[in-house]
């Protein structure tokens, strides 16, 4: 253990049992979740950090103490004292820590949202770590700081229906930044554009994200999803635009550089990945790579190469 590590409170002690291990395999962790459960939160005093990998768990820090420096999809978040950073499943990530602090760090499995059709909503929120605190989502901060709270202290009591009241907890915070998010980019709609068509507007994307989730590997063009919605191509670029911040086509890359990271981590054929992540060539799937990450696919699967050997 480092000398700047210190003892843990006992009231944050592992309620059931303490963390066994990591286990890692190249880059992707398996993760430790409490025994019968799909989560696990941390108090987290070390003084040192975590090598670049990734896991199916969401995973969300909320710096207590000192500062924590979080390297995500080749962004540097230096997070402060109330920061709270959500990084999406399956994202490489870095913790860089060189001397003491306090952070709270939750690992939760949120696969079964995927059965909300709305939650693809929030999709386009999380095409990047989702940084929050009272500077940047002044009108949100203090409900999701206190949700996340309220999800910690459940924990370490742990009291009967906890994982259950968690997960409620979990649920109206997604609620909470995804109705930010969707209602914050109506305000700017047309007059013509009442609550009724706000309220349409928003089924249709909910149905066009979960449509694009499901076939991103496919050959899809912005004619195509206007068409599967019902607009005109170019009502559905501007409503898409105004609704996701970015483009039909960047999110589509997006999707798809999202997939290929992932199967950057295994032995696959580069040109295979590129095939199967719904690109027709591979200088395409280069190009995109490059500009979604900084970095050629190579050079992104040998950099983790390289820090798994030391």
């Amino acid at each position: 253990m480092n000398s700047q590590n210190k003892k843990i409170p006992a009231q944050y002690e592992q309620p059931v049992r303490g963390f066994i291990g990591r286990t890692l395999d190249d880059s992707q962790e398996y993760v430790d979740y409490v025994p019968e459960s799909h989560l696990r939160i941390w108090y987290n005093n070390q003084a040192e950090g975590y090598a670049t990998h990734h896991h199916n768990a969401m995973e969300i820090i909320i710096c207590m103490e000192n500062q924590y420096t979080v390297i995500a999809n080749s962004k540097t978040y230096n997070l402060n004292v109330g920061d709270i950073l959500i990084i999406p499943s399956h994202m490489l990530h870095k913790l860089i820590c060189n001397s003491y602090g306090v952070r709270f760090i939750f690992l939760v499995n949120v696969e079964f949202l995927d059965y909300f059709q709305d939650f693809k909503i929030l999709d386009p929120i999380f095409m990047e770590p989702y940084l929050c605190n009272a500077s940047l989502r002044p009108d949100i901060y203090q409900q999701v700081y206190a949700f996340f709270m309220q999800m910690i202290d459940i924990y370490f009591s742990n009291n009967i229906f906890w994982e259950t009241s968690i997960y409620s907890l979990l649920l109206q915070t997604m609620i909470t930044l995804g109705r930010d998010h969707f209602y914050k980019n109506s305000e700017n709609e047309d007059s013509f554009s009442a609550d009724k068509q706000r309220r349409e507007h928003y089924e249709k994307f909910a149905n066009l994200l979960n449509f694009i989730d499901a076939n991103y590997a496919e050959e899809l063009t912005l004619e195509q999803a206007a068409d599967y919605i019902g607009f005109s191509k170019y009502h559905f670029s501007r409503l898409f635009k105004q609704h996701t911040n970015t483009t039909f086509y960047d999110y589509l890359c997006h999707k798809r550089i999202q997939a290929a990271q992932s199967m950057l981590t295994m032995d696959i054929p580069i040109t295979d990945i590129a095939f199967q992540t719904g690109f027709n060539n591979l200088t395409t799937f280069c190009r995109c790579f490059k500009k979604c990450t900084n970095c050629s696919p190579t050079e992104y699967r040998n950099k983790f190469r390289h820090e798994k050997v030391h």
